[in-house]
């Protein structure tokens, strides 16, 4: 069926472009499918392979423009303008894995061959997640969280190894459009080799997942009555009178809700990121407050706290603070990573951990888990748990927090989201979702779960990112091999 596709040369090409990109529409961002994932590779690979270099990447940037515009539109806050010109610049990027393999692969045979796409193209994503601001926020990887044998690959590769798949089944079966030769069906034969054992691996990963004791935990979302700035409704920068009687109406409602949850057994409150919100004077205030509450209440209480610096010039301290049932402050993180133009003081990158009576837990904000090196560190320090006090908005919901699941695979933790404005959810060391709450669904709603603790020493929690490593090496000597080929031929 293939070869007959691929001989009606004009008409197939052109239906192979047209079918890709508007599979490439939907294989990633905020209407992501799992399959449109897998087919659209397929699809624009083969177009490539059938037209001259030039037209493929003209036409092949066109449709990834056009793609990024649709699948992000609304998660990346900028006017549709400057968006317009950030999707061009990414259809281009997007395109360089196709026409690298349009130039290189011809000049390889059988596996080697087939492996140029999947490695220029983890290359390409690995280099951007270290220079761009955004992180790993678009790697094909995240796609594929309801796969689940596949993705427990993240435990040993990251999420390099799951984008390298989904990429190398594009390349693989290229041949089968051609020819049914050995010696050319041979990259398909090793793709579904690995596959299986990928597949068979996340089975067996999955089933004996350690089933130890859980703990009760519930995570705060914002109050459909609180407003998402404690200040708004005073009339000047030192109406300090009017910031601190809105300050503590916000803490009434936030600490009456985690009454409630510990009245339901939760021995572990997370709020969410900002929640407690308050001029840099009041801060004493909310800490002896917060005090009281975890040591009356024998609980475990992490709070997402914004402090307000007396000079309007100055930034913002963006942090958690974790309280100890005996009335300590046991742990403050400053969020690491802020969001591009977000104003806050940048933390220093180093995630702790802390020693609980149910667990090891470590704690980082919302955007810094969008960063695997900031999680690994908790992994290397074998937390059984990840906190993540977060707040987004509705277009990245609920992408936004399911991406943050593959940390736990990643690292062999628990994952712990509590979010203003976006999805909560709490999630196994394999990604299995255990609960979640979207805010805009039900917004003040507190999500309660069962949380295994029980940290499981990953591959890639203990060695990084060495499969992106290799894949750079691997393919540097793919485009020598393929040079000197080249050079031989003539």
């Amino acid at each position: 069926m293939l070869q007959r596709l691929a001989t009606n040369s004009a008409a197939s090409r052109w239906l192979f472009f047209i079918a890709g990109a508007a599979a490439l529409c939907f294989s990633n961002g905020i209407h992501a499918n799992v399959f449109a994932a897998w087919l659209a590779p397929v699809l624009l690979l083969r177009f490539f392979m059938t037209s001259g270099a030039l037209v493929g990447f003209a036409l092949t940037s066109v449709a990834s423009a056009s793609a990024a515009f649709f699948m992000f539109r609304g998660a990346i806050p900028m006017p549709d303008a400057e968006y317009a010109i950030a999707s061009a610049i990414s259809g281009v990027i997007g395109a360089l894995p196709y026409v690298i393999h349009r130039l290189i692969a011809p000049k390889l045979v059988g596996l080697p061959a087939s492996l140029v796409f999947p490695t220029a193209g983890v290359t390409l994503a690995y280099g951007l997640s270290l220079a761009s601001p955004f992180g790993t926020w678009g790697n094909d990887a995240y796609v594929q969280l309801p796969f689940l044998p596949l993705v427990q690959l993240a435990s040993l590769t990251g999420v390099w190894g799951i984008a390298f798949v989904v990429m190398w089944f594009a390349s693989a079966v290229q041949p089968l459009f051609d020819t049914r030769a050995p010696r050319v069906i041979m990259p398909i034969a090793g793709f579904s080799v690995c596959v299986v054992a990928i597949l068979g691996y996340g089975g067996w990963w999955i089933y004996t997942s350690p089933r130890d004791e859980t703990v009760r935990v519930a995570a705060l979302s914002n109050p459909a009555e609180l407003s998402d700035r404690f200040f708004e409704g005073c009339g000047a920068r030192d109406d300090y009178a009017c910031r601190v009687a809105n300050s503590a109406a916000r803490l009434d409602s936030l600490f009456a809700l985690s009454q409630t949850a510990a009245r339901e057994g939760a021995a572990l409150i997370v709020w969410y990121e900002g929640a407690a919100q308050f001029d840099a004077q009041s801060e004493q205030v909310f800490i002896d407050r917060a005090r009281s509450f975890a040591q009356s209440q024998g609980v475990v209480l992490i709070t997402g706290v914004v402090s307000i610096p007396n000079d309007s010039d100055a930034l913002m301290h963006n942090k958690a603070l974790v309280f100890t049932p005996d009335g300590n402050v046991a742990l403050e993180y400053l969020k690491s990573v802020p969001v591009p133009g977000e104003p806050i003081i940048a933390g220093e990158g180093r995630v702790t951990t802390l020693a609980t009576p149910f667990g090891r837990i470590a704690v980082v904000i919302c955007f810094d888990a969008d960063f695997p090196a900031l999680a690994r560190q908790a992994a290397l320090q074998r937390a059984d748990l990840l906190v993540i006090p977060s707040n987004d908005w509705r277009a990245i919901t609920p992408l936004h927090g399911e991406m943050s699941v593959m940390r736990g695979i990643e690292g062999g933790f628990g994952v712990l989201r509590a979010a203003s404005n976006g999805l909560s959810v709490a999630a196994n060391a394999n990604g299995v979702r255990l609960a979640s709450n979207d805010s805009f669904a039900s917004p003040g709603a507190i999500m309660y779960a069962e949380m295994p603790m029980a940290h499981r020493r990953t591959l890639y929690g203990q060695a990084g990112d060495y499969f992106a490593h290799a894949c750079i090496a691997i393919f540097l000597l793919l485009v020598i091999a393929g040079v000197c080929s080249a050079l031989v031929r003539r």
